[in-house]
Protein backbone atom coordinates (compact mmCIF):
# COMPACT_ATOMS: atom_id res chain seq x y z
CA UNK A 1 0.00 0.00 0.00
CA UNK A 2 1.28 3.43 -1.14
CA UNK A 3 1.99 5.90 1.94
CA UNK A 4 -0.71 8.37 1.31
CA UNK A 5 -2.98 5.56 1.21
CA UNK A 6 -2.52 4.55 4.51
CA UNK A 7 -2.26 7.73 5.93
CA UNK A 8 -5.80 8.72 4.34
CA UNK A 9 -7.66 5.37 5.64
CA UNK A 10 -10.84 5.64 7.14
CA UNK A 11 -13.61 3.40 8.07
CA UNK A 12 -15.98 5.47 6.44
CA UNK A 13 -16.42 5.26 2.77
CA UNK A 14 -14.07 8.16 0.88
CA UNK A 15 -15.19 11.50 -0.17
CA UNK A 16 -13.84 12.49 -3.41
CA UNK A 17 -12.19 15.80 -3.25
CA UNK A 18 -12.66 19.11 -5.23
CA UNK A 19 -10.61 18.63 -8.73
CA UNK A 20 -8.69 20.97 -8.26
CA UNK A 21 -8.11 21.11 -4.39
CA UNK A 22 -4.42 21.52 -3.70
CA UNK A 23 -5.04 20.31 -0.34
CA UNK A 24 -5.95 16.54 0.32
CA UNK A 25 -7.22 15.73 3.92
CA UNK A 26 -7.62 12.49 5.34
CA UNK A 27 -10.97 10.63 4.48
CA UNK A 28 -10.47 12.47 0.83
CA UNK A 29 -9.65 10.35 -2.39
CA UNK A 30 -8.03 12.69 -4.87
CA UNK A 31 -9.10 12.95 -8.23
CA UNK A 32 -6.02 12.01 -10.22
CA UNK A 33 -4.33 14.85 -12.43
CA UNK A 34 -2.91 14.38 -15.33
CA UNK A 35 -0.55 16.89 -17.40
CA UNK A 36 -3.61 19.13 -18.16
CA UNK A 37 -5.05 19.19 -14.44
CA UNK A 38 -1.24 20.08 -13.05
CA UNK A 39 -0.84 23.49 -15.49
CA UNK A 40 -3.94 24.02 -15.03
CA UNK A 41 -4.50 23.83 -11.13
CA UNK A 42 -1.34 25.88 -11.38
CA UNK A 43 -2.90 28.38 -13.36
CA UNK A 44 -6.17 28.50 -11.11
CA UNK A 45 -4.40 29.19 -8.24
CA UNK A 46 -3.17 32.45 -9.37
CA UNK A 47 -6.53 33.75 -9.64
CA UNK A 48 -7.27 33.05 -5.77
CA UNK A 49 -7.96 35.08 -3.23
CA UNK A 50 -4.91 33.77 -0.52
CA UNK A 51 -2.50 34.65 -3.76
CA UNK A 52 -3.96 38.17 -4.51
CA UNK A 53 -3.83 38.91 -0.33
CA UNK A 54 -0.27 37.34 -0.30
CA UNK A 55 1.32 39.86 -2.60
CA UNK A 56 -0.61 43.04 -1.36
CA UNK A 57 0.58 41.81 2.58
CA UNK A 58 4.03 41.24 1.48
CA UNK A 59 4.12 44.42 -0.84
CA UNK A 60 2.62 46.15 2.20
CA UNK A 61 5.50 44.84 4.82
CA UNK A 62 7.97 45.89 2.54
CA UNK A 63 6.62 49.28 1.58
CA UNK A 64 6.12 50.16 5.69
CA UNK A 65 9.95 49.20 5.91
CA UNK A 66 11.25 50.57 2.99
CA UNK A 67 12.62 47.01 2.30
CA UNK A 68 13.95 45.17 -0.74
CA UNK A 69 12.85 46.05 -3.29
CA UNK A 70 14.12 49.77 -2.98
CA UNK A 71 11.19 51.12 -5.04
CA UNK A 72 10.56 54.29 -2.52
CA UNK A 73 7.61 54.56 -0.66
CA UNK A 74 4.83 56.41 -3.10
CA UNK A 75 1.58 55.08 -4.20
CA UNK A 76 3.02 53.79 -7.18
CA UNK A 77 6.17 51.93 -5.45
CA UNK A 78 3.45 49.85 -3.71
CA UNK A 79 1.71 49.36 -6.84
CA UNK A 80 5.53 48.17 -8.23
CA UNK A 81 6.23 45.74 -4.81
CA UNK A 82 3.07 44.01 -5.08
CA UNK A 83 3.00 43.70 -8.75
CA UNK A 84 6.83 42.20 -8.66
CA UNK A 85 5.67 40.12 -5.71
CA UNK A 86 2.29 38.89 -7.41
CA UNK A 87 5.39 37.87 -10.57
CA UNK A 88 7.22 36.28 -8.26
CA UNK A 89 4.69 33.64 -7.30
CA UNK A 90 3.33 33.39 -10.89
CA UNK A 91 6.38 32.09 -11.74
CA UNK A 92 6.67 29.62 -9.26
CA UNK A 93 3.43 28.18 -9.65
CA UNK A 94 3.66 27.77 -13.20
CA UNK A 95 7.00 26.34 -13.16
CA UNK A 96 6.06 23.91 -10.37
CA UNK A 97 2.71 22.68 -12.48
CA UNK A 98 5.08 22.45 -15.32
CA UNK A 99 7.81 20.58 -13.78
CA UNK A 100 5.23 18.19 -12.21
CA UNK A 101 3.47 17.02 -15.21
CA UNK A 102 6.93 16.60 -16.82
CA UNK A 103 8.15 14.37 -14.09
CA UNK A 104 4.72 12.89 -13.03
CA UNK A 105 4.69 14.16 -9.38
CA UNK A 106 1.98 15.12 -7.96
CA UNK A 107 1.92 18.99 -6.74
CA UNK A 108 -0.94 18.29 -3.62
CA UNK A 109 -0.36 18.30 0.00
CA UNK A 110 -1.78 15.11 1.57
CA UNK A 111 -2.90 16.30 5.17
CA UNK A 112 -1.00 13.89 7.72
CA UNK A 113 -4.46 13.97 9.79
CA UNK A 114 -5.01 13.92 13.60
CA UNK A 115 -4.54 9.65 13.97
CA UNK A 116 -0.45 10.90 14.18
CA UNK A 117 1.44 12.49 16.78
CA UNK A 118 2.17 15.95 16.92
CA UNK A 119 6.07 15.45 16.14
CA UNK A 120 5.31 13.49 12.99
CA UNK A 121 3.05 15.56 11.41
CA UNK A 122 5.47 18.80 11.97
CA UNK A 123 8.08 17.04 10.37
CA UNK A 124 5.88 15.70 7.78
CA UNK A 125 4.98 18.61 6.92
CA UNK A 126 8.59 20.54 6.40
CA UNK A 127 9.53 17.37 5.08
CA UNK A 128 6.63 18.06 1.93
CA UNK A 129 8.61 20.91 1.06
CA UNK A 130 11.69 18.59 0.19
CA UNK A 131 9.62 15.34 -1.04
CA UNK A 132 6.66 14.71 -2.87
CA UNK A 133 4.74 12.46 -4.08
CA UNK A 134 4.86 10.11 -7.67
CA UNK A 135 1.96 9.77 -9.28
CA UNK A 136 3.04 6.26 -9.63
CA UNK A 137 3.18 6.08 -5.96
CA UNK A 138 5.87 6.69 -3.31
CA UNK A 139 8.06 9.37 -2.59
CA UNK A 140 10.81 11.39 -4.64
CA UNK A 141 12.78 14.46 -4.31
CA UNK A 142 10.53 17.68 -5.03
CA UNK A 143 12.08 19.26 -7.99
CA UNK A 144 9.21 21.09 -9.29
CA UNK A 145 8.67 23.02 -6.15
CA UNK A 146 12.53 23.61 -5.63
CA UNK A 147 13.07 24.79 -9.45
CA UNK A 148 10.19 27.09 -8.72
CA UNK A 149 11.61 28.89 -5.63
CA UNK A 150 14.61 29.47 -7.71
CA UNK A 151 13.08 30.18 -11.12
CA UNK A 152 10.96 32.92 -9.15
CA UNK A 153 13.86 34.37 -7.14
CA UNK A 154 16.11 34.87 -10.27
CA UNK A 155 13.20 36.61 -11.88
CA UNK A 156 12.82 38.95 -9.00
CA UNK A 157 16.78 39.31 -9.31
CA UNK A 158 16.01 40.49 -12.96
CA UNK A 159 13.24 42.97 -12.24
CA UNK A 160 13.99 44.77 -9.17
CA UNK A 161 15.76 47.96 -8.99
CA UNK A 162 19.61 47.55 -9.93
CA UNK A 163 20.62 48.31 -6.60
CA UNK A 164 18.77 44.89 -5.61
CA UNK A 165 19.91 42.87 -8.50
CA UNK A 166 22.35 40.13 -6.49
CA UNK A 167 22.99 36.76 -7.43
CA UNK A 168 23.97 36.12 -3.65
CA UNK A 169 19.74 37.15 -3.31
CA UNK A 170 18.95 34.64 -5.48
CA UNK A 171 20.20 31.73 -3.05
CA UNK A 172 19.31 33.51 0.36
CA UNK A 173 15.91 34.36 -1.03
CA UNK A 174 15.76 30.77 -2.14
CA UNK A 175 16.55 29.33 1.25
CA UNK A 176 14.12 32.02 2.99
CA UNK A 177 10.93 30.83 0.26
CA UNK A 178 12.25 27.23 1.44
CA UNK A 179 11.80 27.88 5.10
CA UNK A 180 8.31 30.21 4.20
CA UNK A 181 7.11 27.49 2.58
CA UNK A 182 7.86 24.56 5.48
CA UNK A 183 5.81 27.55 7.83
CA UNK A 184 2.77 28.10 5.20
CA UNK A 185 2.85 24.04 5.47
CA UNK A 186 2.04 23.21 8.93
CA UNK A 187 -0.93 25.56 8.26
CA UNK A 188 -2.19 23.44 5.84
CA UNK A 189 -1.65 20.14 7.98
CA UNK A 190 -3.23 21.70 11.46
CA UNK A 191 -5.91 24.57 10.07
CA UNK A 192 -8.62 22.02 10.47
CA UNK A 193 -7.45 21.46 14.18
CA UNK A 194 -7.11 24.88 15.30
CA UNK A 195 -10.66 25.84 13.61
CA UNK A 196 -11.64 22.97 15.67
CA UNK A 197 -10.32 24.02 18.75
CA UNK A 198 -11.82 27.70 18.38
CA UNK A 199 -15.02 26.51 17.47
CA UNK A 200 -15.12 24.86 20.86
CA UNK A 201 -13.96 27.66 22.41
CA UNK A 202 -16.55 29.56 21.26
CA UNK A 203 -19.12 27.52 22.04
CA UNK A 204 -17.99 26.83 25.48
CA UNK A 205 -17.72 30.69 26.24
Amino acid sequence: MDRTEGWQASTAAPTVARKYAHTIKPGFTAVPWGPKEKLTASILKLGTFGAVFSAAFTAGRQQLLDSRPHYGTDSAAYGERMGADYARQSTQAIMNGSMSAILRDDPRYYVLGPGHSFKSRVIYAAERVLITHKDSGGDTVNIPLLTGIVASQTLANGIYPEQDREWTRVATGSLGSIASRMGTQQFKEFGDDIRQYLRHKIKKN
